[in-house]
């Protein structure tokens, strides 16, 4: 390392230096959050200088390492910003909004200087120069390539929180400006400008970090990543892979080209989903899934990107550009599963949608590795469609049976090992697996368990809720039915017999105590869905009532075909619960 030194921002900003974002850097990631709170410094800043004349007062805002690169170009002096171009970019758009709220063409050249500079031949240049899709909006924005003043007019006069609502269809970069100009035109007095620019150059320090040419770039990543800098397992894994100059040629090719071709292919990536108790992104995931199909063994997403280090770490520069070839060829595959707002509405008939409705809402998130593979492997619909509806059952009888969970991980990476060993990968060859298992763990539970679960289990509402939206799917797959799809996110679990039922609810039938009515109330037989919620009142008023309140928030079969019933009790919830297993076993053929 050169040296390492508190700097202002000025010293980043002036002469010939230009920026290069690393084409393995991540794309600009941060959102009004990290935008108010820049601005919340600038201001407690510009106050400690102008109100209470203290001129020592300076906010430290982060790291910003560089490494001093060949100059491809005469005239500039050419750095790799290997950290901190979050900051730097923010700067720049905070810059830019003040050089065109301020009508004072002096003050606008002054500012100029600090976002772009002129080559020896009196060309401009960027100062910081973005790679991949941030590029195209980051020139755009500083060199004022499409009319900034028509961009702006677009949120000039709406309030704050109306401004960022719209941001949130907008590319960051250019939410970044947008945000900045609201707060320049409506909370500076522009007169004092020069003072705003003064606090961001010289009264927002950065330690400066600036490596030569025998730094291991990789390890700074690591120790930035260890310190706490949210560094994705993506963004290291690709930096880590890609580094290597024998494998750069193949970044577009193999990286680029599905992980970040365009925004919408970032923002699926970076979604993020609920894993355990954590939320992770797509990416992460899928990342994960790959790994633990290579490995056939269990893969921690908390040290993901060490895993890939160990797996990685012994294989040559050919071995690692195949790995980058299959990970591409994988991840386009993942593309294809359904997800997210693929399955708010969807019918019974559409097999794959539903297998991954049904895993989300079981929460059978390590079944992934298996599924992606089988998705990789298996190219015939027919015969996936076989399978997933295979792994349906198995998942969804264990569930409504209340079988473990505790041994997924482990359970289905044998599945996965099992399935790697067939010459042919077919439904009826993994059906014949899942048969012979008989522990606890991981046996398919028979007709008659499954049945008995429908009489006895307790399922949590959130299962409950899937279990009978997949049952009233499939009582609308007949030809009498215009619309056969259903929106699942307008549906509650709601208790025919109400829980609080002592109430209204206060003849017991003979042999019946309170504590088996109790227990009884709680199984799928007095279970249905509605649309919306009942309020306590309707909840737990006597069943002439309810019945009637019932029918005006239902047109399920499974909730209007008992509403003629004149007294429900314990038997009648045994004579639905027997209704509902017939409907869930032909769902979940074993």
């Amino acid at each position: 390392m050169l040296s390492a030194s508190k700097e202002k921002l000025l010293s980043f900003l002036n002469g010939s230096s230009q920026y290069i974002i690393p084409f393995f850097q991540r794309s600009y990631v941060w959102k009004v959050d990290n935008w108010s709170e820049l601005w919340e410094n600038i201001i407690e800043e510009y106050e400690e200088m102008v109100v209470n004349n203290n001129l020592k007062s300076e906010h430290f805002i982060g790291t910003i390492i560089i490494k001093q690169m060949l100059s491809s170009q005469v005239g500039a002096t050419e750095y790799e910003l290997i950290d901190g171009q979050q900051r730097m970019t923010t700067i720049s758009l905070l810059l830019k909004a003040f050089h065109d709220a301020t009508p004072e063409d002096s003050a606008k050249t002054w500012i100029n200087k600090f976002l772009t500079f002129e080559d020896s031949y009196g060309n401009e240049k960027i100062r910081i120069q973005h790679s991949k899709v941030d590029s195209e909006y980051f020139q755009s924005i500083i060199q004022d390539k499409n009319n900034n003043e028509e961009l702006w007019n677009k949120f000039k006069g709406l309030k704050l929180e109306e401004v960022e609502k719209k941001l949130e269809n907008e590319n960051r970069i250019v939410g970044g400006y947008i945000y900045y100009r609201h707060k320049v035109e409506t909370e500076c007095n522009l007169d004092d400008l020069r003072k705003y620019i003064n606090v961001v150059i010289e009264k927002l320090p950065v330690i400066h970090m600036a490596l030569n040419a025998d730094d291991d770039v990789q390890q700074i990543f690591d120790t930035i990543n260890s310190l706490g800098v949210k560094l994705t397992t993506a963004e290291l894994l690709k930096n880590y892979l890609f580094s290597e100059q024998e494998l750069r040629a193949y970044y577009e090719t193999y990286w680029q080209s599905v992980f970040e071709t365009d925004e919408d292919a970032i923002d699926f990536w970076n979604q993020e989903k609920t894993s355990g108790r954590i939320r992770r992104t797509t990416v992460e995931l899928f990342l994960y899934s790959y790994l633990v199909i290579k490995k056939e063994a269990n893969v921690k997403l908390d040290t993901l990107f060490k895993e890939f280090k160990n797996y990685l770490k012994d294989k040559t520069a050919e071995q690692k550009i195949a790995f980058a070839k299959d990970i591409n060829e994988y991840a386009k595959v993942y593309e294809e599963m359904p997800d997210g707002e693929n399955l708010a509405e969807i019918s019974f008939d559409q097999h794959e949608k539903r297998f991954f409705h049904v895993i989300r809402e079981f929460d059978v998130n390590t079944i992934f590795p298996l599924v992606l593979m089988i998705y990789k492997e298996v190219t015939n619909l027919d015969e996936r469609i076989k399978i997933l509806k295979v792994l349906e059952s198995y998942i969804s009888r264990r569930t409504i049976c209340k079988l473990t969970t505790k041994n997924y991980n482990n359970l289905f990476i044998s599945i996965l090992s099992e399935v790697k060993k067939m010459e042919i990968i077919t439904a009826e060859n993994l059906l014949a697996k899942l048969n012979n298992y008989s522990d606890v763990t991981n046996k398919f539970p028979s007709d008659k368990e499954f049945k008995d679960a429908f009489y006895s289990k307790y399922l949590i509402n959130k299962y409950s809720r899937e279990v009978l939206y997949c049952i009233a799917l499939y009582e609308l797959n007949h030809a009498y039915v215009d619309n056969r799809k259903l929106n699942f996110s307008g549906f509650s679990v709601e208790h025919m017999m109400p829980k609080n039922w002592v109430k209204n609810w206060k003849i017991l039938p003979d042999g019946i105590t309170k504590e088996v009515r109790s227990g009884k109330l709680l199984t799928l037989g007095n279970l249905t869905l509605i649309q919306g919620k009942l309020n306590s009142a309707l909840r737990d008023s006597s069943w002439s009532k309810k019945r009637a309140k019932l029918k005006d928030y239902s047109t399920l079969k499974q909730t209007t075909d008992y509403l003629a019933i004149e007294n429900w009790q314990e038997s009648e919830i045994d004579k639905r619960a027997e209704n509902l297993f017939k409907i869930a076993e032909q769902i979940w053929k074993k």
